[in-house]
């Protein structure tokens, strides 16, 4: 999730481990946020990090761009680069899975919100037990 070699892109979503019982992920998909099939690959890896790890208890998501917190898709992407990729243990696809699993989880999700949260940024949003919001 946060290392890339030279033959791929950087990741898109950074996972800092503060604490054994504390995580911050943070989007960072410049300039604005978007989500293409990669990054979903990324949210997947996190909810199952999160799924097998006993101790973490608090995972706060946040923006590493400024005015944006999570966008909308990447409609230029390859739509079979997504439709390709296997359903997730829910049975759903990837992303609605991701969700899924995320307000089952045992843990408190927290949506740190700095910006635009549209379309998938919403779906993050409604599906953390809490969010919060400012200018600054």
């Amino acid at each position: 999730m946060t290392t890339a070699s030279a033959l791929t892109k950087s990741a898109q979503i950074h996972v800092a481990r503060r604490s054994p019982a504390y995580w911050r992920v943070t989007i960072d998909n410049p300039p604005i946020n978007v989500m293409g099939p990669e990054m979903v690959r990324e949210f997947q890896g996190v909810i199952d990090a999160l799924d097998a790890d006993e101790h973490v208890r608090v995972v706060v998501f946040d923006s590493a761009v400024d005015d944006y917190f999570l966008n909308h898709s990447d409609f230029t992407a390859k739509i079979e680069d997504l439709t390709s990729m296997p359903a997730g243990p829910t049975g759903l696809p990837p992303w609605p899975d991701f969700l899924v699993r995320l307000t089952r989880a045992p843990v408190a999700s927290i949506a740190l919100i700095r910006g635009r949260a549209t379309g998938n940024g919403s779906e993050i949003t409604l599906a953390c037990d809490m969010s919060f919001s400012s200018r600054e």
